[in-house]
């Protein structure tokens, strides 16, 4: 026996045994499902009846399971609200490297392994550069030739920090600047 439903269909109300039979689930679960929150009671209605529209959505969207965890349904409009938020916080990222605000860590990584690399190198031939001009000097004129020579080694390297372009625009698209 089919009826007619008048008024809007949100504000449908039904007995726990009718919404039981229309989800195939027991009187028992359908309890559970209230003690979850899952189905609504109506709270102007006698007899416990439930929402109908509400109950039978939220029914449906608590089935859905995660990725990470089978027993925990899925919040559409908590991940949608993620999603967007992830979206925003990536546009503003892309925005801040094409301002020259911030620099990819793999690009500042290679730069400066590729400086300190360098530097090293020119540390180590220290020894070899200069034996022979310390060959018979005294003490305090071995160290004023060392410390002239770490000290021009340390000024170049702090230009050449100093000079350093992290930037690299022909991996970043203004076009594409927010995805759908």
């Amino acid at each position: 026996m089919s009826k007619a439903i008048e008024g809007e269909i949100s504000d449908l109300v039904t007995t726990q045994t009718a919404l039981g039979r229309a989800l195939g689930l027991s009187q028992q679960r359908i309890g559970q499902l209230i003690d979850e929150g899952i189905v609504i009671r109506d709270e102007t209605a006698r007899n416990g009846q439930v929402m109908f529209f509400e109950s039978v959505r939220n029914f449906f969207l608590s089935r859905k399971k995660t990725f990470d965890d089978e027993t925990e349904p899925i919040n559409f409009w908590k991940e949608k609200g993620l999603h967007e938020k992830a979206k925003r916080e990536l546009s503003e990222i892309k925005l801040r490297k094409m301002r020259g605000e911030v620099y990819d860590a793999s690009k500042v990584e290679g730069v400066l392994s590729e400086i300190l690399t360098n530097f090293r190198n020119r540390l180590l031939g220290l020894p070899a550069k200069y034996a022979a001009q310390l060959d018979g000097k005294s003490h305090d004129e071995i160290l004023s030739i060392l410390t002239t020579a770490i000290e021009e080694n340390l000024n170049e390297l702090t230009d050449r920090l100093e000079s350093v372009n992290f930037t690299d625009d022909s991996d970043i698209d203004a076009e594409n600047l927010t995805d759908n």
